[in-house]
């Protein structure tokens, strides 16, 4: 058979209680602990397309349509229209350059009153990224918000991978 006998003392018990509890809530307090995980929403949205990240943030969600259905964006642009488009749907585009050619780098997006909305005026859109076809498989906006805003200074976004690409050849060519 197995005895143990020990002597409690409370007085110590509680002073060290107490202690553990001030240092835990200590860290708690003023650590630097991460609150939020690292796909949080920005502003309330999954996305936010800015002239520095436009387009590899267009690039990301073209290339991974099925991880980004269902996820909030927002971003403004210009309104453009192709001629073979269905009545709701319009593009909010950028101009870029690529290849030395000013181009138009946008998401398609379903609007209920695209009718509406003037080619070249410039808007902020919101909404949700859904899956849909156009001439292939791509993300579409199913637009929630529409606001009319004025076209900024500089109507054109950095082409990132342009940019990367331009960076590797003049390394190769040093």
């Amino acid at each position: 058979m197995f005895v143990v006998n020990f002597k409690l003392d409370f007085k110590k018990m509680l002073i060290i209680s107490v202690f553990i509890a001030l240092i835990v809530a200590t860290l708690i307090e003023f650590g630097n602990f991460p609150t939020t995980s690292v796909n949080s929403k920005i502003d309330g949205y999954d996305f936010i397309l800015t002239d520095e990240n436009y387009t590899s943030v267009l690039d990301d969600i073209h290339n991974n349509i099925d991880a980004n259905v269902g996820k909030t964006v927002k971003l403004s642009g210009f309104v453009f229209r192709m001629p073979d488009f269905k009545e709701n749907f319009i593009v909010c585009g950028r101009n870029t350059i690529s290849n030395n050619e000013d181009k138009i780098a946008g998401f398609l997006c379903n609007y209920q009153d695209a009718s509406k909305l003037i080619d070249n005026e410039w808007i902020e859109v919101t909404g949700v990224i859904t899956k849909g076809d156009y001439n292939g498989e791509m993300p579409i906006i199913k637009i929630g918000t529409v606001e009319k805003i004025t076209a900024p200074a500089n109507t054109f976004v950095n082409n990132v991978k342009e940019n990367v690409q331009s960076t590797t050849e003049k390394n190769e060519n040093s």
